[in-house]
């Protein structure tokens, strides 16, 4: 028999809030919610918040159901439940003891709850008590960009599986580029993109351009992409766009000096024999030395996304690591001269940086 309480964690939101009213759906259909359910918001940022919030919830479970009919209480969005300080209180302590008490002796066949949160402290005797008298479902997605890419690729492929359209080469690449890793904008872009395709069921990576709305992100990857390829013009472009966006110079020029040094490392690799293009993908060797030198790194660019690590691959082959070099501290000097001058304009020492690192005689690998 299913349970008649559901607990849905974790910091993809979208996931966690999805999970919540598809099960909300299941025991308490639309036409019955007028009537049967009840919302306590659990958003706060006070203890006394708290206190209010669980008082709310214990109030509707232990009150009888309109007309003695069915009663579901969703605590929405508890973000109390991993704060450290509140869940340290004596009052939030008692509260939650006492509603894990109510589940572990079992809600009544005609009450329900579901209790959505954006994470919660494990530490505590409530998750203890809980985890195992509850439907518990966590979606929780890495903190790392080369972790959490596959996972956004793979929601992307799959519901463009599940709604009959095709995706055609670099399509999912670029969609996630644009729009980076939530769920929840991943998934309102593509359900607009589908839309406008219609009859059409096959998606292009020039149909993801050409509807698909960038985030800050994406339009900072764009930037970086024009730079790194020299393409002068469409950097100034993409710069005068995010400045208009209010995007800071300093933090530019910062994403700038991280993309002259990863492309100085991956030449680097390139020269030792230790990575190579096949095609469009990047190979790694099987070296000793390199497997020496990787393991001494904070961070393994063998573990990268292999797409991004072929375009950095990519970007980096045309140019010698003499002008990587110069290019990065040039970007270097730049960042300080932001810092320590006001006389100039950042965005004066924006432009002139890109005229310099984009602009003169391209050089061949």
């Amino acid at each position: 028999m299913a349970m008649q309480a559901a607990f849905f964690c974790g910091n993809d939101e979208f996931l966690v809030s999805e999970g919540a009213r598809k099960w909300l759906e299941r025991v308490c259909p639309a036409e019955e919610q007028a009537l049967a359910l009840e919302v306590v918001e659990g958003r706060v940022t006070t203890i006394d918040e708290a206190v209010a919030s669980l008082d709310g919830v214990l109030a509707a479970l232990r009150t009888v159901g309109l007309f003695g009919g069915k009663k579901v209480v969703w605590l929405r969005d508890a973000t109390f439940l991993k704060h450290g300080v509140i869940m340290k209180n004596a009052k939030v302590k008692g509260l939650l003891a006492a509603l894990a008490e109510d589940l572990k002796a079992g809600l009544s066949g005609e009450q329900f709850l579901v209790v959505s949160a954006p994470g919660v402290d494990r530490r505590s005797a409530f998750y203890k008590a809980i985890k195992a008298c509850v439907e518990w479902q966590e979606h929780e997605l890495p903190e790392r960009d080369y972790e959490v890419r596959p996972i956004a690729l793979q929601r992307v492929s799959k519901r463009i599986r599940e709604e009959g359209f095709s995706a055609a080469p670099g399509a999912v690449d670029r969609l996630v580029d644009r729009v980076g890793f939530e769920t929840r904008q991943l998934f309102n872009e593509l359900d607009k993109l589908m839309l406008y395709k219609g009859a059409e069921r096959s998606v292009s990576v020039a149909d993801v351009d050409a509807i698909v709305s960038a985030t800050g992100e994406a339009v900072i990857w764009d930037f970086t992409d024009a730079v790194a390829e020299r393409r002068l013009g469409e950097a100034l472009r993409v710069f005068r766009r995010l400045l208009f966006q209010k995007e800071s110079s300093v933090r530019l020029v910062i994403a700038l000096e991280g993309l002259f040094s990863d492309l100085l490392h991956f030449r680097e690799y390139a020269e030792a024999g230790w990575a190579r293009l096949d095609g469009r993908k990047i190979q790694w060797a099987v070296d000793a030395e390199a497997e020496q030198y990787f393991e001494q790194l904070g961070s393994d660019p063998r573990k990268m996304h292999w797409f991004r690590a072929s375009k950095l691959l990519s970007q980096a082959m045309p140019h010698s690591v003499k002008r990587l070099d110069a290019c990065r501290r040039l970007a270097l000097e730049t960042h300080e001269k932001m810092i320590s001058s006001g006389s100039v304009p950042h965005e004066i020492m924006m432009e002139t940086l890109l005229a310099r690192v984009c602009g003169g005689r391209r050089q061949r690998a």
